[in-house]
């Protein structure tokens, strides 16, 4: 994927445009993939127009370095296409489930980032699957972290 936006966007500048995806930018696309799977699941080819709607938004809400939209909407798409076949063998509630997962995963501050939190992290906790992590969360990651994330999430 990062080959083919260095190809399309990147050709003068691609240190800077590979600097712009690590500001929260694949953690927004997969917290927006699994809304967009829930909100789309009987209109599949909507999803990634709602996605970049979505990481626009997200961008200008939470102040993110700006990007441009072109530049999203072919890194959704070329994000959307294999995630697009899962839908068929793995299920649409699985397919949810992982973007979640990867989201809380891929995020560099989950802690700080409200989209993760409201879009991946709750869905998650409502599911039961937080309260197994907790421990192997305590585990993991800094206990500053962890107190800092249950707080944004309101204890759960």
């Amino acid at each position: 994927m990062i080959e083919e936006l260095d190809k399309r966007f990147g050709a003068s500048k691609p240190r800077e445009a590979r600097r712009q995806f690590t500001d929260h930018f694949w953690c927004d696309l997969l917290v927006a993939l699994a809304e967009g799977i829930k909100k789309f699941s009987k209109a599949v080819d909507q999803i990634p127009d709602y996605v970049t709607a979505v990481i626009m938004r997200s961008r200008r809400t939470e102040r993110r370095s700006v990007l441009l939209e072109a530049l999203v909407r072919l890194a959704v798409q070329t994000a959307w296409e294999p995630i697009k076949h899962m839908i068929h063998t793995t299920g649409i509630e699985d397919l949810q489930r992982t973007c979640w997962i990867l989201a809380v995963l891929i995020c560099p501050a989950p802690e700080d980032h409200r989209a993760v939190q409201d879009g991946a992290l709750l869905p998650l906790a409502k599911e039961g699957m937080l309260e197994i992590s907790k421990e192997r969360l305590a585990q993991v990651f800094p206990a500053e972290w962890v107190r800092r994330l249950r707080e944004g999430l309101d204890g759960v």
